[in-house]
């Protein structure tokens, strides 16, 4: 969101970013872009949030609304079905894995959008499959990478003990558990490596306590290490020599696009988006997340790339990061939209 206002900013749109929690680490970015922005702080109240967002949009009478996540989205809704005027680009962030009520009256709002963006094809399956009418609007904007700043170190060598990396928040749905079976397995067939899960977390305290005692019952502690989530990620993908994800679902997967963008050969689950940017036996392997085998022979693989191989796995990850995830392919989608052939650009907002 912030790299897509970024983006129209410098191509001379005028861009307002509003929010309604105080949740400020992306502020920096902002003000650093010269973009402006404004907090609805009545708007942070839940049972509220709707009217006061729908009350600022018709205040500032925008022609064009792009909401991102959930909610906004369907506030923005709400405010379009009294107020037809503005241009509304929702945005689906992640895959959708179980279609309940939620799920339905979502969609069914989203009938007032212009356009619906998921940055995942799989989501754009998932929508055209189960609310068809909404097909004609759907258009997909996978995620973009600063390819200036996740760049492959200078030089890059494999560490004596190979260094695998996983960057996710250590849950359910990334698997962890199944991961550390990996692991063991690993271990039995004698390869030497270490791996370092940055994800830790305090919402999921009881499943990161259940990994851990998996560590201490297979006695993996000097093969996998859990570790905070970090502000350097960037220097890890570039201190690593392999990236690993082995989660069940994704939308676009970031971690696997930016650990592409350093350069990294990837082995990962076989789920949603990722084949499109990991092709097996090219730049990495794809496994089953579910089977414990075909996560270890994927990891072996990995790590038993030769030199030369290894070389042409880092250089076809970059060269993909290159060809599909810079940010003028990004905006030049958006402004695609914003820029209909039907819509009025006497201004640009």
């Amino acid at each position: 969101m912030v790299g897509l206002a970024s983006f129209l900013k410098e191509r001379k749109y005028d861009v307002m970013v509003a929010f309604y929690h105080n949740d400020r680490f992306y502020i920096d970015q902002l003000q650093a872009n010269d973009v402006p922005y404004v907090y609805l702080q009545k708007a942070g109240n839940s049972f509220f949030r709707i009217w006061h967002v729908a009350r600022y949009i018709r205040k500032t009478k925008p022609d064009v609304v792009v909401s991102y996540l959930e909610t906004p989205s369907i506030c923005a809704c709400v405010a379009k079905l009294f107020n037809r005027k503005f241009r509304l680009i929702v945005s689906e962030r992640n895959t959708t894995q179980h279609t309940g009520r939620k799920e339905k009256i979502r969609f069914n709002l989203f009938r007032v959008a212009d356009f619906v963006v998921p940055n995942a094809f799989s989501q754009e399956d998932y929508i055209r499959k189960t609310f068809p009418r909404l097909a004609p609007k759907v258009v997909t904007i996978p995620n973009f990478v600063d390819l200036n700043h996740f760049q492959p170190p200078v030089e890059r060598h494999r560490c004596e003990t190979p260094e695998i990396m996983v960057a996710a928040s250590i849950w359910a749905s990334k698997n962890t558990l199944g991961f550390i079976d990996a692991v063991a397995k690993l271990k039995e067939k004698g390869q030497k490596f270490h791996i370092s899960w940055y994800g830790l977390n305090t919402a999921h305290i009881d499943y990161i306590n259940q990994c851990r005692q998996k560590i201490e019952q297979y006695g993996v502690k000097d093969f996998i290490e859990l570790k905070e989530k970090t502000n350097q990620i960037k220097e890890c993908y570039q201190e690593a020599d392999y990236f690993c994800l082995p989660s069940f679902y994704e939308g676009t997967p970031n971690v696997i696009c930016e650990a592409m963008a350093c350069g990294l050969s990837v082995a990962c689950s076989d789920v949603c988006d990722n084949g499109r940017y990991v092709t097996d036996g090219n730049n990495g392997f794809l496994f089953d997340p579910k089977d414990t085998e075909s996560i270890t022979c994927a990891l072996e693989k990995l790590i038993m790339l030769n030199e030369v191989d290894y070389a042409d796995f880092c250089r076809s990850s970059r060269l993909k990061a290159e060809q599909t995830l810079s940010k003028e392919a990004f905006v030049k989608a958006y402004i695609k939209l914003i820029e209909h052939e039907y819509f009025s650009q006497t201004k640009r907002q």
